[in-house]
C-alpha cells in the first residue's frame, strides 16, 4: 500500500483546472485575470470585499503537485511521481510557469464594458500607448470617445469618436475573411499533414520509451556511485545529476503518456478553428464583451496603432491569418517532419468567466504548394506552425 493518498475535491478541482489551463494557454493574460475568475469560485477564502490575495494566486500555480508530483526541498524530493490524480498535465504546469513573464496583449481591466470592446487594445499612432476611452457630455445628451491621455505625446487629449475608429476596426476585420476556395485548400493539406504526423508521433513514441530506459540505466549507475564513494562533494555532484535525470524522466513520461491519448477525429478537432478562421466578424458581432475581446486576441498578434487622419496602421495577424494571406500570396518554406503535431490544445474559452465551455485546438501548417508531398520527404528548413484555439459560438 502507499498510505494515504491525496484525492481530488470534486466541488474545487474543475475551477483549478479550468484556472490553470486558461492561464497557459492565453485565456487569463494576467494573474490579475486569474484571481478574478477564482473570486467567481469558492476555491479559496475571500476578504469582505469578495477578494482573493494574490499572494494565494501565486501560490497556487506555483505548485507542482497538481501536475501530479511532489517536490519538497527540505527532504531533497525534486519532481518525483506521486500516486495522486494530477489535474493537469506537466506540460501545461511547465506553460503556466513560462507565460508568467510574458506581458498581456489584450488584459482584461475591471472597468471593460460592451461601450468600448477597443478599449487597452488600439494603440495611439503617435506614443503607442493604449487608448483610454470616456463619456462626453453634451449639450443635451453623452457622446462616446476614445483617446490618447499620455502626456506628451502630440495627440494627448486628442479625442476620436467612437464610431469612426471601432467602423474603421470592423472594415479591417472583414478584409481577413478569406475565400472558400482558400479554405478549402487549406483544410485538404492540413488532413494529409494530420495523418502523416500521426505516423510519426508512433515512431516518436517508441524512441521516447527507449530514452526512459537509457535514463533509468544512468540513474542505477550514479546510485551506485555514491555508495562506493565517501567524497561529500562527489555525492552532491551525482545527486544534482540524480536531480536533473528525474526531471528528464519526468519529461519524457508525460510525453509517453500524452502520445498513448487519443486524439480525437480530424474533423473535430479542426471544425470550430475553421469556423472562425471562415468568418471571425461572426464572434465580433456577439453581445459579449469576453466574445469580442477574444477576437482580439485570436485575430491579432501585437496591439492595433491607430491615427485619426491616417487610420489604423499595418495590422499584425496571428499566425492562423497570416499562414492564410502567405498561401493566397503563394509565399512558401519548406517544411520539417519534426514538431507538426496535432495535439488537442488546452481549453481557451472566451465566453463568460463562468463558463465551462472549451473547444479543442487546431494545428495549423504554413508550406509550399506542394507541402503533403514535401511533408512526407521530411526535409528540414524553416516553417510556420501555429496553435489556434477558439470558442464555441
Amino acid at each position: 500500500g502507499h498510505g494515504k493518498i491525496l484525492v481530488p475535491d470534486p466541488t474545487k478541482a474543475s475551477t483549478i483546472k479550468q484556472g490553470f489551463e486558461g492561464y497557459a494557454s492565453g485565456r487569463f493574460q494576467t494573474l490579475t485575470e486569474l484571481k478574478r475568475f477564482f473570486e467567481t469560485s469558492d476555491v479559496f477564502p475571500q476578504n469582505k470585499k469578495g477578494e482573493i490575495h494574490p499572494t494565494r494566486i501565486q501560490e497556487l500555480i506555483d505548485r507542482i503537485i497538481y501536475a501530479g508530483y511532489i517536490s519538497y526541498e527540505p527532504w531533497g524530493l525534486n519532481m518525483i511521481e506521486g500516486k495522486h490524480e494530477a489535474l493537469i498535465s506537466l506540460e501545461t504546469w511547465v506553460a503556466v510557469q513560462n507565460r508568467r513573464k510574458i506581458l498581456a496583449k489584450a488584459p482584461a481591466r475591471k472597468d471593460l464594458n460592451v461601450d468600448f470592446p477597443l478599449r487597452g487594445f488600439v494603440t495611439c499612432g503617435d506614443c503607442n500607448q493604449p487608448y483610454t476611452s470616456c463619456w462626453s457630455k453634451g449639450r443635451s445628451k453623452k457622446y462616446p470617445y476614445y483617446l490618447c491621455d499620455t502626456k506628451g505625446c502630440v495627440s494627448y487629449r486628442k479625442s476620436v469618436r467612437r464610431e469612426k475608429i471601432e467602423c474603421e476596426f470592423e472594415t479591417l476585420l472583414k478584409k481577413l475573411q478569406p475565400t472558400k476556395e482558400l479554405l478549402a485548400m487549406s483544410l485538404a493539406m492540413f488532413q494529409e499533414i494530420w495523418d502523416t504526423r500521426l505516423e510519426a508521433i508512433a515512431h516518436d513514441k517508441k524512441a521516447t520509451a527507449s530514452k526512459i530506459k537509457q535514463l533509468d540505466r544512468k540513474l542505477t549507475q550514479f546510485l551506485d556511485r555514491i555508495v562506493e564513494t565517501d567524497n561529500s562533494s562527489v555525492i552532491a555532484a551525482y545527486e544534482n545529476r540524480i536531480e536533473e535525470i528525474e526531471r528528464q524522466k519526468a519529461r519524457l513520461n508525460e510525453r509517453l503518456r500524452k502520445s498513448s491519448e487519443s486524439r480525437g477525429n480530424f474533423k473535430e478537432i479542426y471544425r470550430t478553428a475553421f469556423q472562425f478562421l471562415a468568418n471571425p466578424w461572426n464572434l465580433w458581432v456577439s453581445d459579449k464583451i469576453e466574445d469580442r475581446r477574444a477576437v482580439l486576441k485570436l485575430v491579432f498578434s501585437d496591439r492595433l496603432p491607430y491615427h485619426p487622419n491616417q487610420g489604423y496602421r499595418t495590422a499584425k495577424t496571428s499566425l492562423p491569418f497570416k499562414a492564410l494571406e502567405d498561401i493566397h500570396m503563394g509565399k512558401s518554406e519548406m517544411v520539417p517532419l519534426s514538431g507538426l503535431e496535432p495535439e488537442l490544445l488546452s481549453e481557451r474559452d472566451f465566453e463568460s468567466r463562468a463558463s465551462t465551455n472549451s473547444t479543442r485546438g487546431a494545428v495549423l501548417v504554413l508550406g509550399e504548394r506542394d507541402l503533403p508531398t514535401r511533408a512526407l520527404a521530411g526535409r528540414q528548413a524553416n516553417c510556420h506552425y501555429l496553435m489556434l484555439s477558439t470558442p464555441c459560438y
